[in-house]
């Protein structure tokens, strides 16, 4: 496996300071030895390896540069299927707080996200093999213990760097709904319906394109990536550190103040949704998901 000057430093960083058979001494003096040969300084070292602490990530079993090189490929091999096939979508998560804002990856990302208008899925099922993508039914946990059917593809059978669809319908005044199938204890279906106003809709989705490898992508916008991002894990609040700065506050209240007054999530049987047959196809043989994905 190739390794990068970079990927090469992190790794010898992280097993000097980790390593309880060093006194201080003999770490300051190894690292003075890595500082020399990659010209960096001592206090380089030491907040990089603070901060390859802080975002879990053991370089030993995750090569940055390495990872970066991957999900810029299979998002931009994605990007141009999506394209080619005329299909609705906006990317979500993760690498926007990067890419919106024109910087390079700089943590470990182990997926990606997407909307995709489900008017399209049944075609982006068909036509995927032949981008090298799998397409994939799979079962996951919600948070009232009962049973998500989620949409999950690969790349080159690159299990660990799976792309959930998130599914969605755009409605005739251009509001946005959200759908999440699940499945209770009795093995009944049903769908949940997550409203986006008009509004929200507008102030979430942006129909500009943006560009990557001048290939042409569609995501959300940094306001809507700033409230998903909102919380307290260490990845998501780094992230907003990277991209907060370009945030347009207005816009941000303003999807703020109109989420107060969005309609409220309905559960319908998933009988009466168009497209429960598609989402439900072959149930007995949908997967359970893996720790990777």
């Amino acid at each position: 496996m190739f390794m990068s000057e970079k990927d090469i430093l992190d790794v010898s960083l992280y097993n000097i300071c980790n390593d309880n058979n060093y006194n201080d001494e003999v770490k300051k003096q190894k690292l003075e030895l890595i500082a020399n040969k990659y010209n960096v300084s001592i206090n380089y070292l030491y907040k990089r390896y603070m901060w390859l602490k802080s975002m879990c990530i053991d370089p030993n079993l995750c090569h940055l540069d390495e990872n970066h090189n991957l999900i810029y490929k299979i998002f931009d091999e994605y990007s141009k299927m999506l394209n080619e096939n005329d299909v609705e979508y906006y990317y979500t998560s993760g690498i926007l707080a990067y890419l919106l804002v024109n910087k390079k990856l700089e943590r470990y990302h182990h997926d990606l996200d997407i909307f995709i208008n489900m008017k399209d899925l049944e075609k982006l099922e068909k036509i995927c093999n032949e981008y090298n993508f799998s397409f994939e039914r799979k079962i996951g946990d919600r948070d009232d213990d009962t049973k998500r059917v989620m949409l999950k593809m690969y790349y080159c059978n690159r299990l660990d760097i799976p792309i959930t669809v998130f599914m969605y319908v755009r409605e005739k005044d251009n509001s946005i709904i959200q759908k999440d199938y699940f499945i209770d204890e009795n093995r009944r279906e049903y769908v949940e319906y997550i409203y986006n106003s008009p509004l929200i809709t507008k102030l979430s989705f942006c129909d500009i394109p943006h560009f990557h490898n001048n290939i042409k992508y569609y995501s959300i916008t940094l306001e809507a990536l700033f409230l998903c991002k909102a919380g307290n894990r260490a990845k998501d609040i780094y992230d907003c550190n990277v991209f907060e700065n370009a945030v347009n506050r207005e816009k941000l209240q303003k999807l703020e103040d109109e989420f107060k007054y969005n309609l409220s999530n309905i559960v319908v049987e998933a009988k009466n949704d168009n497209f429960s047959d598609f989402i439900f196809k072959n149930q007995n043989k949908v997967k359970v998901l893996s720790k990777n994905d």
